[in-house]
């Protein structure tokens, strides 16, 4: 949501990147990240049995009870699936991976289990993140002199890192260059018409990154007086010409 009273800055997307880049990866210390709307494969064991039967399994928190995703008998090639998951898993009978399109609310734990086995077979973290959506920046003056706030925000997504640059640079450790609320706002104190340039606010996580860009240009507050003035003149010299005009013609 837009701050009451900002204004929004001209903008110019960079793109958005890796909108898939998990997909097909093993899992790193029991952990898979996957984004929403990607394909995650979740890997099936060493070797594979010619009989029984085999399941993947899901729950959401550890202590919650599991439910059975995907049921497959060995021998008959018979292959039960979920009905929530019926249109976006895919279950490999070669190597019995699972592959899974995935959803917000597919985060949680999933296991491979065979027939023989009543608690074992290792759970696997599956992390779901939300694509970042493209940042909107916003600031609340261009004034020289002033503190100019500019906020870089993404309505979807959460942000693991914000990342400002000036004229495609990073900017200076120190100075009047200023950040606060964990990156997402930058500010310039007693802000000069040197600070004019190009700035940029990339956003990333896991899954994804964004950035936009935006020409600030730095006004000099006294000429802004002296416009207004001068506009203020002509405007009451017009009118002035106005009345003037009006009385000569009922004087006729």
């Amino acid at each position: 949501m837009r701050p009451e009273g900002w204004l929004p800055l001209a903008l110019l997307s960079v793109g958005i990147v890796s909108a898939c880049q998990s997909t097909g990866l093993a899992p790193t210390g029991g952990r898979v990240v996957g984004a929403v709307g990607c394909t995650v494969v979740l890997p099936g064991p060493d070797h594979i049995d010619t009989t029984g039967f085999v399941r993947w399994e899901y729950k959401q928190n550890e202590n919650d009870t599991e439910l059975i995703v995907v049921l497959y008998y060995v021998a008959s090639r018979k292959l039960d699936i979920l009905p929530e998951y019926k249109d976006r898993v895919v279950f490999s009978m070669s190597n019995w991976s699972l592959g899974l399109k995935l959803q917000l609310a597919d985060r949680g734990l999933y296991r491979l289990r065979r027939e023989e086995e009543e608690k074992s077979g290792k759970w696997i973290q599956l992390e779901v993140i939300e694509l970042l959506s493209k940042p909107k920046l916003f600031r609340n003056s261009s004034l020289a002199g002033s503190t100019i706030e500019m906020v870089c925000n993404v309505t979807v997504g959460r942000v693991d890192s914000y990342q400002w640059r000036k004229d495609h640079k990073p900017l200076p450790k120190y100075g009047h260059y200023q950040l606060s609320r964990n990156n997402s706002v930058l500010l310039i104190l007693n802000a000069t018409q040197g600070d004019s340039g190009s700035y940029s606010c990339k956003v990333t996580n896991e899954v994804s990154e964004n950035e936009t860009s935006l020409e600030l240009t730095i006004n000099d507050s006294s000429a802004v007086v002296s416009n207004g003035v001068i506009l203020g003149v002509a405007v009451i010299t017009a009118v002035i010409i106005l009345v003037i005009a009006d009385g000569n013609l009922y004087s006729e």
